[in-house]
């Protein structure tokens, strides 16, 4: 897949990414396997909401330090400001963001090739972005990520049986929280910048609920 550009806010961010990729290849003397996620992958999937943000997960920390303005010039002329931790790299810019998180891929066919400004990149697949989502802070629920999750539950869910360990993990709580929280997320579900995705709240809630009642019944046949 060849993608097109149409004068996005992450068209402008995206380039930041491939630089400090390539400073990744040139100083530290591997080829980077890294994957281009996240709401925008989403967006570029689906035309569900407006995402602007970038997100590049990598294997391993030690890449890290390639891409923080604390150790690298290259990243530091991108921007100065900047988060830090021992697992991801924020880039903070006038016209958005690009995180750098260090989080292995999760499930078996994580990412596709896809063409983008004339290079080769390795693109999540929905079902890797969602289960990354859900498993590392599914027990966080925010209303952009419930809205991602019921597109992709709408229009892939056969392919979200295979991940269905790292969407149960905290399925509970997900749960709880959609609903427990229900006043402060809609208003900030209210917010989300559609495209071509009109469900509801209550929509998006109970296409989750049955996603993971689907998918705990099926470990529990299995014996799981």
């Amino acid at each position: 897949m060849t993608v097109k550009l149409r004068g996005d806010p992450w068209e402008a961010l995206f380039p930041h990414a491939l630089t400090l990729m390539e400073e990744v290849k040139t100083h530290g003397g591997i080829e980077p396997l890294w994957t281009f996620g996240g709401g925008t992958v989403l967006m570029l999937r689906y035309d569900h909401r407006m995402s602007k943000d970038i997100d590049i997960f990598v294997p391993d920390p030690q890449y890290l330090g390639f891409v923080t303005p604390r150790l690298s010039d290259v990243a530091e002329a991108i921007t100065s400001d900047y988060v830090e931790q021992g697992n991801f790299v924020k880039l903070v810019l006038d016209s958005g963001e690009v995180d750098f998180v260090a989080s292995p891929n999760l499930t078996d066919d994580p990412f596709e090739v896809w063409e983008i400004m004339g290079r080769p990149v390795r693109v999540e697949t929905a079902t890797e972005i969602v289960a990354k989502k859900l498993y590392h802070r599914g027990d966080r629920a925010t209303a952009r990520d419930l809205f991602d999750l019921a597109v992709v539950v709408e229009q892939d869910r056969d392919a979200l049986e295979g991940a269905a360990p790292f969407l149960l993990r905290h399925a509970a709580a997900f749960m709880d929280q959609v609903v427990g929280r229900r006043p402060i997320l809609e208003k900030q579900f209210a917010q989300i910048e559609r495209r071509q995705f009109a469900r509801s709240y209550d929509d998006c809630v109970a296409l989750a609920k049955d996603l993971f009642a689907t998918l705990d019944s099926t470990k529990g046949r299995r014996g799981e």
